[in-house]
């Protein structure tokens, strides 16, 4: 059988816009009843980490489809099906959500690290503005290399706009190019950690406006080492890293990808089951555990797509060994 007459979904493989899934007719793997963890209260600041490339952004984009009050018109398209989308929760939809990326941010001198920090989260506030069109913020007079100051007055601006404390902050690899520095420049990295520092100040900043202005945050990285040099700048966040319910919540277990392997490759054209696929990815791309009391591991999602995407691509059952 010949992929002609296989109907197969395309491969999201480096792709980590959530909304666009469902138009571009990409493969999906629902994780979205993290989210109700999310909601239940926990914390309203929490902080969850995984290792680099398993999907952590993607679960970002999803958040933000799911509070932020822009994408409403879009909810039934984007959560129909979903296991969150049965739940109903009242909070869908309810937030302004305004997101950074800090992998975007350029490491070097601290005068370019000031910079390129002022500019992603200067993106940040212009991809908010793009949503809401209606809100007005000018920060053009403004030092291009106070992230914090900006920010500031962004949530001075967002209080005029909103009269409800509706802000949700996301921020993705917030430790990015923390770690880079403290590999290669512990000095720099000691100074942008320091009390006066740049980012325990920028932190700081985000913790002065959750008494008035900031309703929740989330926050996703590789390593706590940034964030235990943060803790004084901010410390109302809860690392709920090792928690068993998010043991899942990104990367895929073998249930999930005994359902996804078939959307994307043509098993029978290889002559092979979708078990003996997971057979051969096991022990190359599983193991992963981020619970004492979870009952299942997952595998490296990023890495998973890859390998899929080149056993499609070359008609063979490949080597995952080959793929890493």
């Amino acid at each position: 059988m010949s992929e002609n007459t296989v109907t197969l979904l395309n491969n999201p493989y480096g792709d980590a816009s959530f909304d666009s899934f469902r138009q571009d007719e990409l493969a999906f793997v629902d994780k979205s009843l993290s989210i109700k963890y999310l909601d239940k209260g926990m914390s309203k600041y929490p902080v969850l980490l995984r290792p680099r490339r398993f999907g952590k952004s993607t679960f970002v984009q999803m958040l933000k489809c799911f509070y932020d009050i822009s994408y409403q018109d879009r909810y039934e398209e984007l959560f129909s099906g979903t296991k969150i989308y049965d739940l109903n929760l009242p909070t869908h939809n309810s937030y302004h959500v305004i997101n950074f990326d800090f992998s975007a941010v350029s490491t070097g001198n601290l005068n370019k690290l000031l910079t390129s920090f002022f500019v992603v989260v200067s993106r940040g506030i212009k991809d908010f503005i793009l949503r809401y069109p209606d809100f007005v913020f000018d920060y053009s007079a403004l030092d291009k290399t106070d992230a914090a100051t900006l920010f500031n007055e962004f949530a001075i601006a967002y209080k005029d706009y909103s009269e409800s404390q509706k802000l949700y902050v996301m921020i993705d690899e917030y430790d990015n190019f923390a770690n880079e520095i403290l590999s290669k420049d512990f000095e720099l990295f000691l100074k942008i950690t320091s009390k006066d520092g740049f980012l325990k100040t920028f932190y700081a900043t985000i913790k002065s406006l959750t008494t008035d202005t900031i309703a929740k945050t989330f926050i996703t990285g590789v390593s706590s080492v940034s964030l235990d040099s943060l803790t004084s700048g901010f410390n109302i966040a809860l690392n709920v890293t090792s928690l068993d319910c998010f043991n899942e919540y990104a990367g895929f277990t073998e249930d999930e990808l005994e359902i996804l392997i078939p959307k994307l490759v043509d098993v029978e054209m290889l002559g092979v089951t979708t078990k003996d696929i997971i057979e051969r990815m096991k022990p190359v791309y599983d193991g992963y555990c981020f619970s004492r009391r979870a009952d299942k591991t997952v595998y490296n999602s990023s890495m998973c797509l890859y390998y899929l995407t080149k056993v499609r691509q070359e008609q063979t059952f490949l080597n995952p060994e080959d793929y890493l």
